[in-house]
Order: structure tokens, then C-alpha cells, then sequence
């Protein structure tokens, strides 16, 4: 496996994973489509179902599968703001945020790209299939191999969550609560398998020119989800008031140009 892209911030990174270099061939066995086509593929880059996520031209339903490993438990808050986040942004009839269930510990300080990789190749249960888009999150129970990565959107249908440095940044007495680390991260991350900001080939192209070039695909409004500085959460009280962020008017055109309300 080949880590094509990284982009390194302090809560979501974007990877975008190539399958089938180094560990062989890395893509879930998801089912036939009900008309007889290809199954669809779940290995693509970030941002390249984005359409499909925000428009109901393909897909009238959407299902978000949540794997976590023991201790690590996303809270129901975090997953509901989530699906509110989900049922504000995308063209679907039905949304529905899956229970989460617990796979085994991996007990691993630090997890590589590969290695989120194949748990999702051993643990995933739900692909999409007819009308109905699914989408794989998994918190596991240590570090990104690389430092203070909370997140990372790493396939066009998937996201990883790293409950180990979750821990570190939320719950003191002068940090951000658990929940709103998670929320947040859960929604950045969406925000980028939308096709924000500016991911090529996603079709969520700016209607405005509003990317903050210097970090990544990220937005240049400093009160916007998918600002860099989201990614310090030092910055949550200071900057959001406590709050999740919520996408700038110049987010929400560009999603809504391909597909999204």
C-alpha cells in the first residue's frame, strides 16, 4: 500500500490510499450492483463520490456504518450531530447513522494508512448496493503514525477516527469536551469526501474562489468547518465559542452546484 497524499494538520488529514502496491489488493468485496454492473468501488480517492453522496440522481439513501474498537465508543451526541449534519447537506429520502459496533482492540500505539486499510477489509459488513450509498467510519484505539492526527478521509466512501489522540486533546478542565472533538472531526471529514474544499475530480468545484491553498484543500473563512485552524482545537473556544462549526456560505455553493442542498 502507497500513501499517495498526506496532508498533515492537527485534526483530519486527507489520504488518498492506492490499492494493491505493497500489501496486495486492498478492496472490499462489496456486492454486485441489482442491475448486473460492477460492483461499486470503494477505493477510490476522497471526494470522488461526492456527487453521489449529495445528489439523489443515483443514490436515494444513505447508510453510515460506524465500527469502533473497546474504549473508544463514538458518543450518540457526536452521531447525532452527524446525521443533522448529513440531513442538512445531501438530496436523500432516507439517512440512516448505524448503531456503532465494537471490534476487537488492535492495541497498537500508532496505525498507518495500511494497517486502517485492512481493518476496514476485515470489519466493514455494509457496501453500497441498488439505490442505497453506504459509507465505513472506523475509530480505532491509537495514534496515526503520524503526530496529532485526529482524523482522515482516506477513501471515497471511508474515514478513520484515532480514539487514542481523541483522548489527549478532549475532557481536561481546560480542553474541548469529547464530543465536540468527535463531532467536529465527524463532520470535517465528511466535508471532504464531499469534495471540499477543491479535491480535483470530485465535481464540488468553487463557485467563489475561497481555498486556502497554503493549507490544503481547506477553506480560507476563518469560521468555517473546513477552516485549517479547525485542526487546533486549542482554537475551539477562542475562535467557535465552544461550537461545531458550521460551513461558510462559499462551502454550501459549492456543494450545492454538484448535488447538495
Amino acid at each position: 500500500m502507497h500513501v499517495r497524499r498526506i496532508v498533515p494538520v492537527l485534526l483530519a488529514v486527507l489520504l488518498v490510499v492506492v490499492p494493491g502496491t505493497s500489501c496486495g489488493d486492498s478492496s472490499p468485496a462489496g456486492p454486485d450492483n441489482d442491475d448486473g454492473g460492477d460492483p461499486y468501488s470503494h477505493t477510490l480517492a476522497p471526494g470522488a463520490s461526492a456527487n453521489d453522496f449529495l445528489s439523489d440522481q443515483t443514490f436515494t439513501s444513505l447508510v453510515v456504518e460506524v465500527d469502533y474498537m473497546a474504549g473508544h465508543q463514538p458518543s450518540s451526541s457526536a452521531l447525532d450531530d452527524l446525521r443533522a449534519f448529513l440531513e442538512a447537506r445531501v438530496h436523500k429520502t432516507s439517512i440512516t447513522v448505524r448503531s456503532p459496533t465494537e471490534i476487537p482492540a488492535g492495541g497498537q500505539p500508532t496505525y498507518t494508512a495500511n494497517e486502517v486499510v485492512q481493518l476496514e477489509n476485515e470489519h466493514r459488513n455494509a457496501y453500497t448496493d441498488g439505490q442505497t450509498l453506504t459509507a465505513y467510519m472506523l475509530v480505532v484505539d491509537g495514534e496515526f503514525e503520524e503526530a496529532n492526527v485526529l482524523g482522515a478521509a482516506y477513501f471515497n466512501t471511508s474515514s478513520v477516527y484515532f480514539g487514542g489522540a481523541i483522548d489527549q486533546v478532549s475532557g481536561g478542565p481546560t480542553q474541548p469536551s469529547e464530543t465536540l472533538v468527535e463531532a467536529t472531526t465527524f463532520l470535517h471529514e465528511f466535508g471532504h469526501l464531499f469534495g471540499l474544499v477543491a479535491i480535483e475530480e470530485s465535481g464540488t468545484e468553487m463557485q467563489t474562489e475561497h481555498q486556502d491553498e497554503a493549507h490544503g484543500h481547506h477553506c480560507d473563512n476563518d469560521q468555517c468547518l473546513m477552516y485549517y485552524a479547525v485542526e487546533s482545537t486549542d482554537l475551539f473556544g477562542g475562535v467557535f465559542g465552544g461550537d461545531i462549526p458550521s460551513l461558510d456560505q462559499n462551502c454550501i455553493d459549492d456543494l450545492q452546484a454538484n448535488g447538495g442542498k
